[in-house]
């Protein structure tokens, strides 16, 4: 028996362009007016009472090995899907590019989670590492285990390369426990890896950066050095201040190693200048920092702040940074007022942000948009491959997403103003065997 239902897919189809179309045309009047233009909210999308009918086809289709005829009879939208299986969705995160596959990761960092070797046509999970970090330039990887934390260059498919560094649990807690014992802190985990927000190795492979939810940390050699929150911030706080923890807690890399942006909720935007060892903070632009991004030329850092589901981003300029141009209460430039970003991507042109509403934006590094594309589930983590063909970005809809960079075209389908395409994505929900759409 055929899995298509001609007419179930049929009105997905039909309902699928009039309400992109519907959408696009409120947004372009929107911004071509500045807001202003009165307009009427575009109709409910109509597809929602197909979704229990389109995943049975979704699930017969790979059960016929029948992908490409699916992509094209059945296009893929999350939100008219994600709503109907809330138990089973979990945050499906990219984290980074080895040879022609990304490292993927599903399920939730507290609980148990499943990392793969992914591409468009084949999913390989992988054995015996807890959690994955990779380095600004994708070419250093973080293997954590139970017992600590392998850092390794050039990986191959079996993520074996060049041994660069070797931390164990046991030696990181020791360490922090002499400077932290007042506190409850990492060093106290029983289970570290279960805190991890991110694992960063940089610097040749030889420095590993922590975020936790119990504090940022900096790890080389045989030192662990709390950056988040700071000793002397702690100390302040009294002795019933007991416990180190973090809310929202982030950090990134500058693709030189120089640079460290951190921060946590209620923190300010922080730069640490690993030359130096010199700390310069910033002043948020909306409430609660969230999230910071390195421009691909090491020129400049943005750092988003959100207030719910809204933010805003300002940029660092790191030469004025070098030169002592710039004060903690300067103003300084806004990339952009609207999005709380959880992940983004830089390229020549700009960096690629991903908000909590599911848009994925591109803007040049004066602040001006280039484009946006909407993948219908609040965004977790984005990664490009090396050639910067591939644009693979993974949401708390459980799904993980291949788009084509170079494709030049939008279709009608998509929501957006991108010229890039969707050619496929992986469906990665709890309790269910991974599907291809």
């Amino acid at each position: 028996m055929d899995w298509l239902h001609p007419e179930v897919a049929s009105q997905w189809r039909q309902e699928g362009k009039k309400y992109a179309h519907a959408i696009n045309e409120f947004v372009r009047i929107g911004i071509a007016s500045d807001w202003q233009e009165p307009q009427d909210e575009p109709e409910e999308d109509k597809r929602p009472v197909l979704a229990s009918d389109v995943m049975e086809m979704i699930i017969a289709a790979n059960q016929a090995d029948d992908i490409e005829r699916l992509h094209e009879q059945v296009p893929p939208a999350s939100s008219p899907i994600t709503p109907h299986f809330e138990e089973q969705l979990q945050p499906v995160c990219p984290i980074g590019c080895i040879q022609d596959y990304a490292i993927v990761q599903a399920g939730n960092t507290r609980e148990h989670t499943k990392l793969y070797l992914a591409n468009s046509e084949q999913l390989i999970e992988i054995p015996n590492i807890l959690r994955l970090g990779i380095s600004p330039d994708q070419q250093y990887i973080a293997k954590v285990t139970a017992a600590g934390i392998s850092v390794v260059h050039n990986p191959d498919l079996l993520l074996n390369g060049d041994h660069t560094a070797y931390f164990s649990w046991e030696h990181i807690q020791q360490t922090l426990k002499k400077k932290l014992s007042r506190w409850e802190s990492l060093a106290d985990s029983i289970y570290p890896v279960e805190t991890l927000i991110d694992i960063i190795p940089f610097a040749q492979g030889t420095k590993v950066l922590l975020v936790s939810g119990y504090g940022i940390y900096l790890i080389e050699g045989e030192q662990a050095v709390l950056l988040s929150p700071e000793l002397a911030e702690i100390e302040s706080y009294g002795k019933e201040y007991t416990t180190i923890s973090l809310d929202m807690a982030h950090g990134a890399v500058s693709l030189d190693s120089r640079w460290i942006a951190y921060g946590s909720q209620m923190s300010e935007h922080c730069l640490l200048d690993t030359y130096t060892q010199k700390i310069h903070k910033f002043e948020p632009a909306s409430s609660y920092p969230h999230y910071s991004l390195f421009a691909q030329d090491n020129r400049s850092v943005w750092y988003n702040a959100c207030h719910f589901y809204n933010g805003a981003t300002i940029k660092v300029d790191l030469t004025d940074i070098q030169q002592d141009e710039i004060n903690e209460e300067d103003e300084l430039p806004l990339m952009d007022q609207e999005m709380r970003v959880y992940a983004g991507a830089s390229l020549p042109s700009g960096n690629i942000v991903g908000d909590a509403y599911g848009y994925l934006r591109l803007i040049d590094h004066d602040g001006q948009e280039i484009w946006r594309y909407f993948v219908g589930s609040t965004i977790v983590g984005v990664v490009v491959s090396s050639d910067e063909k591939w644009l693979i970005v993974g949401t708390h809809g459980g799904m993980a997403h291949w788009i084509d960079l170079q494709s030049g075209v939008r279709d009608e389908y998509t929501i957006g103003t991108a010229p890039i395409s969707e050619t496929s994505r992986w469906i990665l929900w709890k309790d269910q065997i991974p599907l291809r759409w």
